[in-house]
């Protein structure tokens, strides 16, 4: 099976190549003539092939449980569990409001990737910005929720294995605090299927749950995070309970 699913891969990969330029090619000459939400949907269209590429190829089928959770207007923040490149992806592709990921300055010197992605008008953060970047960020957010954008972040900081269980950052419950967004926890099992750094993608069901929205208001950031991940990390139980265990609550 090990070379099954190899060799399944290697298809979904030269596919997902071909693609890139293809889309990538269409995109930047369109920089010059379409307005941001034009460049967003080309981003969205492309996202939506790869996932649904990877599901005919590979196996890798999906299912989103709570979706109408996610406001119809208004703002609204994303606190998503990070396993995989598939996340990032799939909620582009499908959660039906514009998003705005958070994400470091250094990727806009990536040629065409880089370009492209400072194109679509997101938040950025300059690391070398310190203390001062979260400043900035509080400033700038609420501008995205004026134009009915809603920002998504991986209080994880990065991407984890199944199974793993890592402190949250507490940048977005901080943001929520003080913007007044409510929040909306995310649990996905992508690393089941599309492991980090991995080259071989397996069959399976990933499962992302959109869980109901949390008022902010009356709790400190803290609290806030705290809630985030216990109900993240319970769900994750549900949707994964090979790997997790029902948490106490408590950030390990």
């Amino acid at each position: 099976m090990k070379v099954i699913y190899g060799l399944r891969s290697a298809v979904f990969w030269l596919f997902f190549v071909v693609l890139l330029f293809i889309y990538g090619f269409a995109f930047l000459v369109c920089i010059p003539f379409c307005r941001q939400s034009g460049r967003y949907a080309i981003i969205r269209s492309w996202c939506r092939v790869i996932v649904v590429l990877m599901k005919a190829i590979c196996g890798v089928d999906y299912r989103f449980i709570g979706m109408e959770n996610i406001p119809k207007k208004g703002p609204f923040i994303l606190l998503s569990k990070h396993q995989s490149g598939w996340e990032t992806l799939a909620l582009t592709a499908f959660v039906p409001r514009r998003l705005s990921y958070i994400y470091k300055k250094e990727l806009h010197k990536i040629p065409i990737f880089g370009w492209g992605l400072a194109s679509l008008g997101m938040f950025s953060i300059d690391r070398a910005q310190g203390r001062n970047a979260f400043a900035l960020m509080k400033q700038e957010v609420p501008k995205f929720f004026e134009k009915g954008w809603g920002i998504i972040l991986f209080p994880e900081g990065t991407r984890t294995a199944p199974g793993q269980v890592v402190k949250y950052k507490s940048g977005g419950a901080r943001l929520a605090e003080c913007t007044g967004a409510p929040v909306i926890p995310v649990a996905l099992n992508s690393g089941e299927c599309w492991p980090k750094h991995s080259f071989v993608i397996r069959p399976g069901l990933v499962n992302v749950v959109f869980n109901s929205p949390i008022n902010p208001e009356g709790m400190s950031a803290h609290e806030l995070n705290e809630k985030v991940f216990e109900i993240i990390e319970n769900e994750m139980a549900k949707i994964s309970p090979k790997f997790y265990r029902k948490k106490s609550g408590e950030q390990q």
